[in-house]
């Protein structure tokens, strides 16, 4: 038997939705994103800049990268350690 001919080449997923358009998406049911709280309270200042100079180091990034990061306010450097070092008691 020879090989089918396609009609419509890449559309081909397209039949196991039984027609020929593409599903609706419907976002109204879907769930607002929501805002991580760290329950560990910040550590102080000297404290913060060594864990967070840990991080950076970890990361590898290069000068303007370093110095964008170092320049953060000190709450954006306490999420971004609590995102980063799960095992802390910092995450959520």
């Amino acid at each position: 038997m020879p090989p089918r001919k396609r009609t419509r080449p890449g559309l081909s997923f397209l039949c196991c939705f039984g027609s020929s358009e593409p599903p609706e998406i419907n976002l109204k049911d879907s769930v607002p994103l929501q805002l991580l709280e760290f329950s560990a309270p910040m550590p102080p200042a000297e404290e913060l800049h060594a864990r967070f100079s840990e991080l950076v180091d970890e990361l590898d990034l290069t000068g303007k990268n370093r110095e964008a990061m170092f320049a953060l306010p000190v709450e954006k450097k306490w999420q971004i350690y609590c995102s980063k070092k799960k095992p802390f008691p910092c995450a959520v």
